[in-house]
């Protein structure tokens, strides 16, 4: 079986060739600075410096892979910092008198001890400053985190380079001039710069263990949960692309009578989540995790199956709950996973059926109909323009070509669209699409060039409101438009034909099936410019097979909740 990449592989794998390339330059004007010294070119050697100095500058502010990269091989700042001295040390050896050599060793020998006692506070800041957890919107009383240490000591920005450079202008100057107060004055500086950002960096360490950040911290949040005491808890433990999963289930736990806390385990995905009036806790450690102060009985909902989610459902007090983040006839709506929650929500007997039929160990008792909870159709009038909205799903994590539509027909049905000067045209993309297969990414950027993408802060329902149809895939999607009464369609790409492609994916019941070849699209835009629809009465059935009652959703997740809360 092939290794799936992860998003940030992915993005790794983008910024390799720069980075790359930066590395590449680095090492030529190292060796370059080693070669003139060597040759006795002053001038040549200085030159080369600099020329380092500034590839360190882009490698600092514009590609972490490349600085990552030259720590993991060995060549992290203090060894770069010790090829310039050598560089330095060479060329007084070779065109100076015994003394300022001695004096170039000297300095040589302060400026890498230097570098690597800084590169050491620097990692003990890190560290340090890395704090058990993160909270958002909780009253930590007067805890504060103590002003960082400013960005130069930090990123060094080529700073080891610079050193060298005045170093290397020193030593020139004497060589040219005959004077030894030049190489004495350029070492001199170059050791007092050298010193600077340590100086500043042991400062900020004392500072920090001084203010014992952990302890306080822990025992603030400690506090305020306590207060706050969670009825509910919202746990997510996937990735920032992944935090749709999360937003979707927020305004629904805003409207709830509930103390609701949301538990989120990266900074990243924190920084992803956006505004939220709801309290948040952010931590990447599991021993925080263990240690939250919760009430006797929480309800826990989880939105997606990760194996980190066993640090909160290894918690005695909680009462798991499995809500997922769209019902759908996807492998994943009748995961194996679920069977380690208490109870499993799914949206109505359609979903139930799914876990019947799956028979993967989930028993009927466990699941708990309450529809979607996020699905708002009030006051979602028709759009004064006819207007199909395009919203495939992405490739997903396994190897099913047939996952999604977009690579097989995307471009060309929405050029066929297009050619409707009566239809609007608009393109709702999964938020992953295109992260493994770049098939999926050519199709993707070649619709955004045709139509445009909707806002990445326009809500789904936003869409859907303003649409007169919809084609999407088997997923989630299709079955949240059903309460709009609006036509859609569902591309069988496999080309089984409509009734053995319904059978398989019974969620696609109430809509138009297309053919790879896009017959049956024309019944679609029929139907959506007002005129005939044979798939609505299948669809109003289906709405309560899928969703039960949308108008009673809010109520049904306020029940389930009130219920295990006893």
């Amino acid at each position: 079986m092939s290794q799936v990449p992860s998003p940030s592989l992915i993005r790794d794998r983008a910024a390799r060739t720069p980075a790359l390339v930066l590395v590449g330059l680095l090492a030529a004007s190292l060796a370059g600075a080693v070669a003139a010294a060597a040759s006795r070119s002053g001038w040549g050697t200085v030159a080369a410096l600099a020329a380092s100095l500034i590839v360190e500058v882009v490698i600092a502010s514009r590609s972490r892979f490349a600085a990552r990269a030259l720590s993991q091989a060995g060549a992290g700042l203090p060894t770069r910092s010790a090829i310039r001295m050598l560089a330095i040390l060479l060329l007084a050896a070779r065109c100076l008198e015994p003394s300022i050599v001695v004096g170039t060793a000297v300095t040589a020998v302060v400026v890498i001890g230097v570098a690597i006692a800084a590169e050491a506070l620097r990692l003990v800041i890190v560290r340090v400053r890395r704090l058990p957890l993160v909270t958002r919107n909780l009253d930590l009383g007067g805890f504060a985190l103590p002003r960082p240490p400013v960005p130069i000591a930090m990123t060094p920005m080529g700073s080891d380079a610079a050193v060298a450079v005045i170093a290397g202008l020193g030593l020139t100057l004497a060589m040219n001039e005959s004077t030894p107060a030049a190489a004495a004055t350029g070492l001199a500086v170059a050791t007092l710069l050298a010193a600077l950002p340590a100086a500043l960096l042991a400062g900020q360490t004392i500072t920090l263990m001084r203010a014992k950040l952990r302890t306080r911290l822990t025992e603030a949040a400690t506090t305020a949960i306590e207060v706050l005491a969670p009825e509910v808890v919202l746990y997510f433990a996937a990735t920032p692309e992944e935090i749709y999963q999360v937003r979707m289930w927020l305004a629904p736990l805003a409207r709830l009578d509930r103390r609701v806390l949301i538990v989120l385990r990266s900074q990243a995905v924190l920084d992803a989540l956006g505004e939220t009036s709801l309290p948040v806790i952010c931590t990447p450690f599991n021993g925080t995790i263990a240690s939250l102060a919760l009430p006797p009985r929480v309800v826990a909902l989880f939105v997606t199956h990760s194996g980190n989610n066993l640090s909160l459902l290894r918690r005695p007090e909680i009462r798991s709950v499995f809500i997922g983040h769209g019902d759908s006839d996807k492998p994943d709506s009748v995961n194996p996973f679920a069977r380690v929650y208490d109870e499993v929500w799914v949206a109505g007997p359609l979903g139930r059926r799914r876990y019947a039929t799956a028979a993967v160990g989930v028993a009927d008792s466990a699941i708990v109909e309450i529809g979607r909870p996020q699905i708002e159709t009030t006051g979602a009038g028709k759009p004064e323009r006819p207007t199909i909205v395009y919203a495939p799903t992405w490739e997903g994590w396994g190897d099913d070509p047939h996952h999604s539509s977009l690579a097989h027909i995307g471009p060309a049905l929405v050029e066929n669209l297009l050619a409707r000067p009566d239809l609007r045209v608009r393109y709702r993309p999964h938020p992953l699409t295109g992260r493994r297969n770049p098939q999926l990414r050519a199709a993707d950027r070649r619709i955004v060039e045709l139509v445009g993408r909707v806002p990445a802060d326009e809500t789904i329902t936003e869409t859907f409101a303003g649409s007169s149809a919809l084609i999407g895939d088997v997923s989630s999607v299709i079955n949240e438009y059903l309460p709009y009464d609006r036509p859609y369609a569902v591309v069988d790409t496999r080309g089984l034909g409509s009734a053995a492609f319904i059978e398989r994916f019974p969620s696609t019941l109430g809509g138009f099936v297309l053919t790879p070849e896009l017959d049956g699209l024309e019944d679609l835009v029929i139907a959506a410019l007002g005129g005939p629809d044979g798939s609505r009465t299948a669809r109003r059935e289906l709405l309560a097979d899928a969703l039960g009652d949308p108008a009673t959703s809010p109520q049904r997740f306020a029940a389930a909740i009130s219920r295990l809360l006893g």
